[in-house]
């Protein structure tokens, strides 16, 4: 009996273009010897949903069709330790996507999905039950989604960069600490929990960090998020030398817990989701994804 894969596709991603993907998973089920199904996702939060009914529908691995949401609803779908994941980036951030080396083609897949081929990286979970598969930031880059979130319709590349801007007198945070076992971070104004050393295109905030080795790398900020001060540390992150600034600290730990003495926004994997406190752990090896 062949393998059965379960298709979900965000249909306004990429600006439609994941609709227009869906015809080449015949020809990838045909030459992997796979079934592929698919299904549309209608509502924010039925990725998830979809996803976490896959098992006990029998399928064997979800291919999730988007942007940095809703592969992050699928990965929560699909729970610590569940079916494997492909991802066909169709957003604008494709954080995951980038880690994991996906393509945007589906044929790209044709391999890894005939011989089976899957490897494992952590998971981070929130206390409120949320997973996450690359990073958490609490401050000036929560501020940016939650403004982000408060647009309508498809974000572009180009809209981030005023966004930004506009950000930065929005985000004078002083308060945030940073508390692990055996460490204490105060008068920290930004701090990022990360799994991966990558952060967004070119930018390596946590460039140590190893998605396998059942840690977070924590970066903290410990200045001002002025203007002067993002041009300084963005430039520190493009060289992948965010350790030479020296308003920064690095620890690692396997869990912590951020909280601030103001109202601070923070970002999951891209998007905005809420505000402290958080408390937060790693799932060593949650994640089975399709290896290309």
């Amino acid at each position: 009996m062949p393998r059965r894969l379960l298709a979900i596709a965000n249909p306004i991603s990429g600006r439609g273009n994941a609709r227009r993907l869906l015809p080449h998973f015949n020809e990838l089920a045909t030459e992997a010897g796979v079934e592929i199904e698919i299904k549309l996702t209608e509502h924010a939060g039925h990725g998830k949903q979809l996803a976490a009914e896959a098992a006990g529908q029998g399928f064997d691995g979800v291919i999730a069709i988007g942007g940095d949401g809703t592969v992050n609803e699928v990965v929560n779908g699909l729970g610590p330790h569940g079916l494997p994941l492909m991802v066909i980036p169709q957003g604008t951030g494709n954080v995951l996507a980038k880690e994991l080396r996906a393509s945007r083609k589906v044929m790209d897949y044709l391999d890894c999905v005939r011989e089976w081929r899957i490897g494992h990286r952590d998971l981070g979970r929130l206390s409120n039950g949320r997973l996450f598969s690359c990073f958490v930031g609490a401050g000036f880059d929560g501020q940016c989604t939650r403004a982000l979130a408060e647009r309508k319709g498809a974000i572009h590349m180009a809209q981030y960069v005023p966004i930004m801007w506009k950000a930065i007198k929005h985000s004078d945070f002083r308060t945030l600490r940073v508390h692990s076992d055996d460490r204490c971070e105060a008068g920290v104004s930004y701090t990022l929990v990360s799994i991966t050393p990558e952060y967004g295109g070119p930018m390596w905030l946590t460039g140590k960090a190893k998605p396998d080795d059942g840690r977070f790398d924590v970066l903290t900020v410990h200045e001002r998020i002025t203007p002067l001060a993002l041009v300084k540390l963005v430039s520190f992150a493009m060289m992948r030398r965010m350790g030479k600034a020296q308003s920064t600290r690095f620890f690692r730990t396997g869990k912590l817990r951020v909280e601030a003495e103001e109202e601070v926004p923070i970002q999951v994997d891209g998007d905005f989701a809420g505000f402290l406190p958080i408390e937060a752990e790693v799932l060593p090896n949650a994640l089975a994804y399709f290896k290309r």
